[in-house]
């Protein structure tokens, strides 16, 4: 031990000044567990002691940080044992919290495939820095001092490499982007993940944005970007933030011309965006995106991706029919790259206290439920299970500690419960206005909507629906109210005779008397 405690790393604090952290099971919405407080040896043993089920479990850190070394074990339990992580708004996790957060991840299926299960909301604090010596202002320090020192920080650099190497079946758990940024922070600072761009390039989830009101050629620009940024480009030297990455994917190919185009296919918009560099020297690549119109319905989840597909094309020609490299885009990266996190903060507080939760309630320890608001999954009723006069909590709570149950689905407007089982069920979602289903996370890909099925609009008249609307317009009739509402994918609508409005609603609170109000809601029937 250095005799004068001359030298220690700003990320290692001393165990036995510094209080242990809390591990104990969460009621927040989202995790099931939380640790929270300095990190010391010794912590990463409380999180192999959890009970894990085949789903998982999300764990909420809330630290400002502590040993580098336990940060280091604390990502390799958090890997090894199918652990998602997040960080809350309101809350941090920084230094060595901040590398037990990239061991978020789960292995699934049948095939034991690894996902990358790791978020930010907006108003969290996610901050990553070098570690560093640092020695009192002393003239001198014996040569054995400073070559312990030295091996620390040695050992410090290596644990970061080895997160760095840290691969499996395409889940990176430091990006390019990152390590370079954490090496180039001086352990004084913090790099935080404070816009779009910044998480895109980290590889770094992030939940609880309001999507954009409608698709237009910027949404389509965004996602192009944003994908091409996350898969087609490597770290930079020099390079600090990630504004300047995106500034040279806005330069593009030297010979040809930015273009984005958008066009109407049947029920989905079809974008393009030209003129993305590429080595070849007299080509560009283009990028395709398809969007349904009912995008919104999945926003906020990992359900149903979108995908973009870059192609290669002379500059100057049109593409679309060649081959291409696909790569998965989550909806999120619709909004621009330099979209600050903090800005949606306040969006993001009122989105935790509304009604019905996006998973599943920690206090019953379910996790790992994602939420398909306004649709039915079809078939796959379990024996004797529907349940009535329950909350969506509840709901979710019953099939968790159903053996077979791995989804329901829930009508709000009359609070009863189905259970169900994904397997038993034609695997397809029919629109309902008044129910959301909940599935596990692990079943929820092999879901997908019936678009075979012609989508209904039924109208009660002195009807209307209760709650502040997401969105009011003008409308001469209430067949433009329904028109209004498709075009935004919302599941229910009030339309005032008398003045005109035109009130929508994402998800519609059960109908009540209301004087000269056509209600509307759409419907899907399974078929």
């Amino acid at each position: 031990m250095i005799s004068r405690c001359l030298v220690f790393i700003l990320f290692c604090l001393a165990a036995t000044v510094a209080k242990a952290a809390d591990v104990f099971p969460s009621n927040a919405e989202g995790c099931d567990y939380h640790l929270r407080g300095q990190i010391v040896s010794g912590d990463a043993e409380k999180l192999k002691v959890l009970p894990i089920n085949s789903q998982g479990i999300t764990l909420c850190l809330d630290s400002p940080g502590g040993s580098f070394a336990e940060g280091k074990r604390l990502f390799d339990t958090i890997w090894d044992q199918d652990i998602a992580t997040m960080v809350r708004s309101g809350e941090r996790c920084e230094s060595a919290c901040s590398l037990a957060f990239l061991g978020g991840s789960m292995r699934i299926g049948t095939a034991v495939i690894r996902f990358q299960m790791r978020s930010l909301r907006p108003g969290g604090k996610l901050g990553f820095h070098s570690p560093s010596l640092n020695l009192p202002n002393e003239n001198s320090y014996p040569a054995s001092e400073v070559q312990t020192a030295f091996a620390i920080a040695l050992k410090a650099a290596e644990s970061f490499f080895d997160i760095k190497l840290s691969e499996e079946h395409d889940v990176e758990a430091m990006t390019d982007f990152l390590y370079q940024r954490i090496l180039g922070t001086r352990p004084e600072n913090m790099f935080h993940i404070e816009s779009i761009g910044d998480a895109v390039l980290a590889n770094i989830t992030v939940t609880g944005l309001t999507p954009p009101a409608s698709i237009t050629e910027r949404e389509i620009a965004n996602i192009c970007d944003n994908a091409y940024a996350a898969n087609l480009m490597d770290g930079r030297p020099g390079y600090t933030t990630s504004s300047q990455y995106y500034d040279e994917i806005l330069i593009g190919d030297s010979d040809g011309d930015r273009k984005v185009v958008l066009t109407r296919q049947g029920e989905d918009l079809v974008g393009k965006v030209f003129n993305y560099d590429t080595p070849s020297k007299f080509s560009a690549l283009g990028c395709s995106v398809r969007i349904s119109d009912d995008w919104k319905r999945f926003w906020d989840t990992d359900y149903s991706p979108l995908s973009v597909r870059f192609e290669q094309y002379s500059v100057g020609d049109d593409f679309g029919d060649g081959e291409a490299e696909e790569f998965s885009a989550p909806y999120w990266y619709l909004l621009p790259a330099s979209l600050k996190l903090d800005q949606q903060a306040e969006r993001n507080v009122a989105g935790q206290n509304a009604s019905a939760p996006a998973s599943a309630p920690a206090a019953s320890g379910e996790g790992g439920f994602v939420r398909l608001s306004g649709y039915d999954l079809y078939g796959g009723d379990l024996p004797d299970g529907v349940l009535r006069n329950m909350s969506a909590e509840d709901c979710i709570s019953s099939c968790s500690a159903r053996s077979g149950c791995d989804a329901v689905t829930h009508d709000r407007w009359n609070r009863i419960c189905i259970q169900k089982s994904v397997g038993d069920s034609n695997g397809r979602l029919y629109l309902l206005s008044k129910a959301d289903t909940y599935v596990q996370r692990a079943a929820a890909g092999s879901l997908k909507p019936n678009l075979s099925v012609p989508v209904q609009t039924f109208t009660k008249q002195n009807k209307g629906f209760p709650g502040q609307p997401d969105e009011s317009l003008q409308a001469g009739s209430a067949g433009q109210c329904e028109t209004l509402c498709t075009e935004r994918t919302c599941l229910g609508f009030n339309w005032s005779a008398g003045s005109g409005r035109c009130d929508l609603f994402a998800r519609p609170g059960v109908y009540s008397d209301a004087e000269g109000i056509v209600a509307g809601f759409m419907v899907q029937p399974a078929q």
